[in-house]
């Protein structure tokens, strides 16, 4: 039976929540309907903050396809769940204006 917090399918969540957020906060900020709410990427264009999501995604796909990790299983699967429910929650977010456009 497969963990629920398997770090590799955590990665993958992970990934696909990325290019989730990274489409709909360029759609949301080019048609002016959202403001992007983190301070990072704040002064970034909607093209820009989709490039760096994108470039983010690889990353997450090239340690979804390593042997990544090998050591501090533990720590890497209480991170990658504090990184996937934040991501859960920005997805809510995106979820709910788009709604209520």
């Amino acid at each position: 039976m497969k963990r629920l917090f398997d770090i590799k399918r955590m990665l993958l969540i992970i990934l696909v929540l990325n290019l989730i957020d990274g489409i709909c906060t360029a759609w949301g900020l080019s048609n002016e309907w959202i403001e992007e709410a983190n301070p990072l990427l704040s002064s970034f264009s909607p093209l820009t903050i989709l490039g760096i999501k994108v470039s983010l995604s690889g990353i997450i796909w090239f340690l979804y396809k390593s042997n990544f990790p090998t050591r501090l299983t533990n720590v890497w699967r209480v991170v990658l769940s504090f990184v996937m429910f934040l991501y859960l929650g920005v997805f809510f977010l995106h979820i709910t204006w788009m709604v209520l456009l």
